[in-house]
């Protein structure tokens, strides 16, 4: 892991064309060269804005650890002993600490993207064109509520940074509490979606557009759960929905196509590219079968993130998203068949560990009409034509017709399909944990999870059976490091 840890931070010293790698140039980093002799003028600010977009790879590296490990979707592989991976296996379980690795590289590089958005907010003043300095303005603030958004979804309250500030300020920062954090966050994304471009050019493509700021200001809103907030996130989404431009691809498999990065049905992506160029993605070698070899994907995998068991049933068999998402055997060098489930999705053609070229999808035209169904339902208190429409839409695309109106026939039926089609749609995207918290499903789908999947209730392995979970552990907690600098920080409930 630590390996994966100074690859990525290498990367972030090459700020590359998001268009294409072979553009790539070697800079020093902008921490060594100091704000002071830096953002001089619109091309340093223009590099400092690509920088934080470099960032999202130190930040997702780990979050699948923290979202998706933590759903019913994936868990560890139990093929290893009781102290093998044992951070991992913390999360999978929820018997996290304070002092778990995963908890707190995930807080650093969410703090670090925030800490780059800030910088560059903080000097705009040396863009002295008036529109690129609202689009560079507009990301950095998008990038910092996508960050912001994530850690209060994770962590509960945070803490609330909108510039930069000094290291002796930040020892004495206090947590703010989750309504102060989504008031910046919405502030932050709706300033975006106002003032970010709908599109740019072909030497831009990568960057956040007005389209990607609304889906996630939707989801936002829908998360906050106020009768205001929804019935914003239902006016956002549907403009989104119907002035994006955006669209379902025909073929599933297509969206995911590395010959075919950021189509039409993508609104924001972080960006990978394979070369030795620094900017690989680990995801395939990380999710493969252990000694795999080159069977699978070049190099072998590590066998994390296994799918889970009710993933055998889940997809019908004229699903095409099941062999894109996830395959449940593979074939040795001798030709044997080894019967284990693996992710799939992130397996793109490469020749070095580590270093495939597949984007991370962060937002797409699928995510964003079932958010507006789900918001439609929410203002309506029942589902309607419109928002049984757009779920079938995901659903034909997948092959699975229309869904029988004896599923949709009431709110909270709804709801549940809306749940399952996601689940489908979105799997292994880092979806899962996050639409059970803003469902409010958590508790109930994890210790239903718990109780029926026999790899925690095996009598043969006790040591890894899991008890139902409390409410407190859907938050993580607060890392250790930052109550030792701040003993007045308090820690989450029941950490």
């Amino acid at each position: 892991m630590k390996t994966y840890i100074l690859r990525t931070a290498a990367a972030l010293t090459i700020l590359l064309s998001l268009q294409s790698c072979e553009d790539a140039i070697n800079l020093d980093p902008i921490s060594d060269i100091g704000a002071d002799g830096f953002y001089s003028n619109t091309q340093e600010v223009n590099l400092a804005v690509i920088g934080i977009y470099n960032s999202l790879h130190l930040k997702q590296l780990d979050e699948w650890v923290v979202t998706e490990l933590r759903s019913d979707n994936t868990q560890l592989s139990f093929d290893n002993s009781q102290n093998a991976n044992v951070p991992y296996r913390q999360l999978d379980r929820f018997v996290s600490n304070p002092l778990n690795e995963f908890t707190a590289s995930y807080w650093r590089a969410s703090y670090k993207t925030i800490g780059l958005s800030n910088n560059v907010l903080a000097n705009l003043d040396a863009v002295t064109d008036a529109e690129l300095g609202l689009q560079y303005e507009g990301e950095a603030r998008f990038l910092r509520a996508h960050s912001m958004f994530n850690l209060v979804r994770l962590y509960g309250g945070i803490f609330i940074v909108t510039e930069p500030i000094a290291p002796q300020e930040a020892r004495n920062l206090e947590r703010k509490s989750i309504e102060e954090a989504y008031a910046v966050i919405i502030e932050d994304l709706e300033f975006a979606y106002n003032n970010l471009p709908e599109s740019y050019g072909s030497d831009q493509i990568g960057r956040a557009t007005k389209w990607a700021a609304g889906v996630e200001l939707g989801k936002a809103l829908l998360t906050q759960k106020t009768a205001a907030s929804t019935t914003r996130a239902e006016i956002v989404l549907r403009d989104v929905v119907q002035m994006s431009g955006g669209r379902l691809l025909p073929n599933y498999e297509d969206v995911f196509d590395t010959n075919n990065e950021y189509n039409d049905e993508i609104f924001f992506a972080v960006r990978y590219q394979s070369g030795l160029v620094g900017l690989g993605s680990p995801f395939a070698n990380l999710f493969a079968p252990l000694q795999s070899e080159n069977n699978v994907v070049f190099g072998g995998g590590d066998e994390f993130n296994i799918p889970t068991g009710d993933f055998e049933t889940l997809y019908s068999s004229n699903d095409p998203r099941a062999d894109v998402n996830l395959a449940f055997s593979w074939v040795d060098s001798r030709n044997n068949v080894n019967m284990e489930r693996f992710v799939t999705k992130y397996n793109g053609n490469f020749n070095n560990v580590d270093d495939a070229p597949n984007d991370w999808v962060i937002s797409r035209y699928a995510d964003a009409i079932l958010l507006l169904a789900e918001a439609i339902n929410e203002n309506n208190g029942a589902p309607t034509p419109e928002a049984i429409g757009y779920l079938n839409d995901v659903r034909n695309r997948a092959n699975q017709g229309d869904i029988p109106d004896a599923q949709v026939d009431s709110f909270f039926d709804f709801k549940l399909a809306l749940e399952e089609e996601r689940r489908k749609e979105f799997a292994f995207e880092n979806h899962r944990w996050f639409d059970l918290l803003r469902t409010n499903r958590a508790v109930t789908v994890m210790n239903n999870h718990f109780a029926t999947d026999f790899q925690y209730n095996d009598p043969d392995q006790p040591f890894f059976n899991t008890p139902p979970i409390q409410p407190f552990q859907t938050l993580l907690p607060i890392p250790q490091y930052e109550i030792d600098l701040n003993p007045s920080v308090a820690q989450n409930v029941g950490y």
